[in-house]
């Protein structure tokens, strides 16, 4: 965006016209995450159609805002846009199907304004996690066949094709896998017997897309049981609740509730979060004899508009089951108005005038949500140009 001014005098006022017209220079660079710091990302002076000879005295610079990292830099010899800091997509944007940072080229003498659009693509940098390395599963000899046992998914950082997409089980006798599209089952193919067998460990395996695929592992140990015991039952598969942004911690979001069917101790029910990152656990806390969800820290809407958890019940003989809670956080107007351009003139003998701008870096909007990650549904972290 380009700024001009004309001083008029009229009845010994002098008054400054600024005028202010859009560039039609935007650019858009598309590359993968991860570049080491220095990497050429193009030559925005060539895209731009610039003099890069006049670079330096134009005062050329990658503007952002002020709370933000400086990804890039100009090198003002050859007009090249080059990697400045560590793009990490995963830590950026999340899970969502679309990363693109916002940045601003400024040059002066006379100012102008080019905005940067970075679309940053996934590479295949991380592989599937289980959320526990060994997973307990107690099941009832009087089991009949072709029933089924939840397992919690894996998680990939990645997306699409580089997050998880098959599941392997080692041969055995009495299980085969069954997966759905948010699922993973252990299916019983053929009845246990506790006096031949009364623990079997197998492997499961999580394969990502990638070429060749990246895997994760988590035993699973199964123990058969003499008892009739009864997996805790969730009284809803999907808990929904909503948080204004800057509620103080403690503040009660959300409480779970299962039950299970067995009596004394075989069906006290506990609850833990299942596979959540790091930010997620710094922000909510679960009680593990209620159920309740409480802020740890508060949350910001312009960050995180929501977040998506995965939840688990166990009862005293270490059935479990799970369940998803989604919580909205709701915007609260903390934000004073940002107008994009100010000017001021100091009038006459005061010596010149000024002339300031803000702009801000942001996120793209929130295109898909976690399918079972917990990770905030970025919006965790989006936040909207």
């Amino acid at each position: 965006m380009a700024v001009t001014g004309i001083f008029w005098r009229i009845g010994g006022l002098a008054i400054l016209f600024l005028f202010f017209h859009v560039s039609n220079g935007d650019v858009s660079y598309s590359f993968p995450e991860e570049l080491k710091r220095g990497s050429v990302i193009g030559n925005i002076a060539k895209d731009l159609g610039l003099e890069a000879n006049r670079l330096s005295t134009r005062k050329a610079r990658i503007d952002t805002d002020g709370g933000d990292k400086h990804y890039c830099d100009i090198n003002l010899r050859t007009g090249d846009l080059t990697v400045a800091e560590r793009i990490d997509r995963e830590g950026l944007c999340g899970d969502k199907a679309s990363c693109v940072l916002k940045q601003e080229l400024m040059l002066e003498n006379p100012l102008e304004l080019h905005r940067i659009s970075l679309h940053v693509q996934d590479i295949n940098d991380n592989s599937p996690q289980f959320n526990k390395e060994l997973i307990h599963i107690d099941i009832r000899e009087s089991a009949d066949k072709g029933a089924r046992f939840p397992i919690e998914e894996a998680h990939d950082a990645d997306i699409r094709k580089y997050s998880v997409q098959t599941y392997k089980l080692q041969n055995n006798d009495n299980f085969i896998l069954g997966v759905g599209t948010n699922s993973v089952e252990l299916v019983l193919n053929k009845e246990l017997d506790r006096e031949v067998l009364t623990e079997l460990d197998l492997i499961l395996t999580a394969l990502d897309g990638g070429s060749p695929p990246r895997s994760g592992t988590a035993l699973i140990r199964v123990t058969v049981l003499d008892a009739n015991d009864n997996v805790p039952v969730f009284s809803h598969a999907i808990y929904k609740a909503s948080v204004p942004e800057n509620s103080p911690q403690g503040t009660v979001v959300a409480t779970v509730t299962a039950t299970g069917a067995d009596a004394g101790v075989n069906g006290d029910v506990t609850y833990e979060f299942g596979h959540v990152s790091e930010e997620v656990k710094s922000m909510f806390t679960i009680d593990h004899k209620t159920g309740e969800i409480n802020l740890k820290s508060t949350v910001d809407f312009e960050t995180a508009s929501s977040f998506e958890l995965r939840v688990t019940a166990k009862d005293g003989l270490g059935l479990t089951s799970y369940a998803k809670v989604i919580i909205d956080v709701t915007d609260v107007n903390d934000n004073p108005s940002i107008h994009p351009f100010s000017s001021a003139y100091p009038g006459p003998g005061r010596g010149g005038s000024s002339l300031s701008r803000e702009f801000q870096t942001s996120l793209s909007p929130d295109t898909s949500s976690s399918s079972s990650g917990g990770t905030p549904r970025r919006s965790q972290a989006s936040r909207e140009t």
